[in-house]
């Protein structure tokens, strides 16, 4: 009875056990991470790692790819593929991510080489008397030659890897940049296994198409640096960049894992930073072209019949009276325009000394200003530029707020605004023109009515024509990857803004440049034969000239030199933002010569546009 009652005993301890184990929770396994069990040296003959390599990369390719992903261990992966297939026996890969060529090569090859590099197709060579492919690579005969070691053949492996829009190969420098991105997510690899090639005499060329990138984007061949933080990063050090409408072209003189990179110009911190240069520039020149205004309105020169001048650049040339008023008004005589009263006008010996601390005499009188024309063409283009001003600082501010027609609005009155600015400019030049190069039959009836009906009336044909197309609105500026980058109440139709702004710019900038030249040239002339008679005629007729440029608008010039980089960028914003302090500034020299110069000198730095201030109404 012992047996049984012991085996009973057996039996029930067995069904506890087995009913605890049945009620407990069974624990979790976390699931497996591909990513992080990649090895350092490929393994393709494992299959496990093959599906490891394939979900890793699927996953890590995508944009916004979660925390398992590990960029760092597929960049090193495929670092060591090249070599690895150079090793081994392989002579082709063919995935839809990668595409590979491994090929014997003899080092005493008579002829440069030349490979296909479409991302959809295995690289191969291409032979002479095919078409050149839009992607390629060129490797130079001499490049095998200066091989290290006696190898009669080579063994060298080509491939062409799409890395997609998450994070593999794009290192610290573009996850930073927002909009910065590889060209087409192509990465291009040359290796010869385990030696390493530098310093190549004779470049390799690597050629990448593409379509014509936005303006607002630069292109740059940059090289995988390994030696750049823990796992690498982009760098340029070795290869030239040779850009061209739908192709371009890296010359590098190392081998390694190539790319295009495109980058905005401006990136986040120097958009800010040229925004704000932008706003306080503006700001100021509000400031000072409100100065300029009032003190043009109050403070008038003296009579014309109380100046005089010289009608001959020679020292022992005597004076003689300027005609009247009243003659000055019908017509220009050569008498104070020509020779060296351009530079500048003299007082007459018979008229009392000027009071201390100018030659000019304070004219609170308005009239006086409506009888002359230099001045309120001075204060038309300083309200132009006021209003432009003005309206910048609200575009900025204001972005894209608001319904599609205030947006259309606002687009509207910034065009008009920059129009009048040009516009003003311009007749500025023709001013110009008029007091200096053409002297005589210079008489036009109502003239500075003419001149305002041109200033304000020709931009707002043009304005009114341009939104009658329905040009305005929404303007965005996007990257490659259609990523907005800024968003503005400006143009919608990029063939609106060549034709009315950049076509504009160009023909009123290049007629003020054209004036603005010949003036100089008159005034360093003339500057030249007076040297004996007076000292430091140079470095006045200098300041002149920059005063004269000021109201041609010259620093609007340096917009061509902007596509030269991001130095240039900040000149013009710096400079074409302070234009209104550089007017202000040449109307203090003009009104206020005395600080600079004594006696009968005092008027010959800055006195051109006023010798014939006079009405032709």
């Amino acid at each position: 009875m012992e047996t049984p009652r012991g085996l009973w005993a057996l039996l029930l301890l067995l069904l506890a056990s087995n009913g605890a184990k049945s009620t407990s929770v069974p624990r979790k396994e976390e699931p497996r991470n591909p990513c992080k069990s990649l090895l350092n040296k490929p393994d393709p003959s494992d299959l496990y790692y093959l599906n490891d390599t394939a979900q890793c990369f699927a996953e890590c390719r995508q944009e916004g790819s979660s925390d398992s992903c590990a960029p760092g261990n597929l960049e090193r992966h495929w670092l060591h593929y090249e070599s690895y297939l150079v090793e081994n026996s392989l002579e082709t890969v063919d995935r839809p991510f990668v595409k590979s060529l491994v090929q014997n090569i003899s080092i005493d090859t008579s002829e440069d080489l030349l490979f296909s590099l479409k991302p959809s197709q295995i690289p191969r060579q291409v032979m002479k008397v095919e078409d050149k492919p839009s992607d390629r690579v060129w490797l130079p005969k001499s490049f095998f030659e200066s091989l290290p070691g006696d190898r009669p053949m080579v063994r060298l492996a080509i491939t062409v890897l799409d890395i997609g829009s998450g994070n593999i190969f794009k290192g610290p420098s573009l996850l930073q940049e927002e909009d910065g991105s590889v060209l087409n997510n192509q990465v291009v690899g040359l290796s010869v296994g385990q030696v390493p090639v530098t310093g190549l005499s004779d470049p390799l060329e690597i050629t990448f198409s593409h379509q014509h990138h936005p303006s607002n984007m630069t292109l740059t061949c940059v090289f995988w640096d390994v030696t750049k933080g823990p796992t690498g990063d982009w760098a340029s050090r070795g290869c030239s960049t040779q850009l061209g409408a739908e192709q371009t072209v890296c010359r590098c003189d190392h081998l390694t894992f190539f790319a295009l990179l495109l980058r905005p110009i401006l990136d986040r911190a120097s958009v800010e930073l040229l925004t704000r240069i932008s706003q306080a520039g503006c700001g100021v020149s509000m400031i000072f072209l409100v100065f300029a205004i009032i003190l043009y309105m109050a403070l008038r020169p003296a009579p014309l019949s109380e100046w005089c001048c010289p009608t001959h650049p020679s020292p022992n040339a005597g004076l003689r009276h300027c005609p009247q008023p009243q003659q000055a008004e019908h017509h220009l005589t050569a008498g104070c325009i020509a020779g060296p009263c351009e530079l500048g006008l003299e007082r007459k010996a018979e008229v009392s000394p000027a009071p201390k601390g100018g030659a000019w005499h304070l004219r609170l009188s308005l009239q006086r200003f409506k009888s002359e024309d230099a001045p309120k063409i001075h204060v038309s283009l300083s309200s132009s530029l006021f209003l432009l001003n003005l309206t910048f600082l609200v575009s900025v501010g204001s972005g894209s707020q608001g319904s599609s027609a205030t947006c259309w609005a606002r687009g509207a009155v910034f065009h008009y605004c920059l129009l009048c600015t040009f516009t003003w400019m311009s007749l500025e030049a023709f001013h110009l023109y008029l007091l200096s190069i053409r002297v005589f039959n210079t008489y036009f009836s109502h003239y500075f009515l003419k001149l305002s009906l041109a200033g304000w009336g020709l931009p707002a044909l043009v304005v009114i024509g341009t939104g009658s197309a329905n040009s305005y609105g929404l303007y965005a500026i996007r990257d490659q990857e259609n990523r907005t980058s800024l968003e503005l109440c400006w143009f919608q139709k990029e063939s609106a803004l060549y034709a009315t702004v950049h076509g504009y710019f160009f023909i009123t900038f290049l007629f003020g440049a054209v004036v603005l030249t010949l003036v100089a040239w008159k005034i360093f002339t003339l500057t030249s034969a007076t040297a004996g008679k007076e000292r430091g005629q140079n470095w006045k007729a200098v300041l002149t000239v920059l005063g004269l440029s000021s109201l041609v608008g010259m620093t609007w010039g340096l917009a061509i030199l902007t596509p030269l980089g991001l130095s240039t960028i900040y000149i013009f914003a710096f400079f074409n933002s302070l234009q209104g302090v550089f007017i202000f500034c040449w109307f203090t020299i003009l009104y206020f010569p005395s600080w600079s110069s004594t006696s009968s000198s005092s008027g010959t730095t800055a006195h051109l546009d006023q010798a014939r201030s006079v009405s032709h109404e």
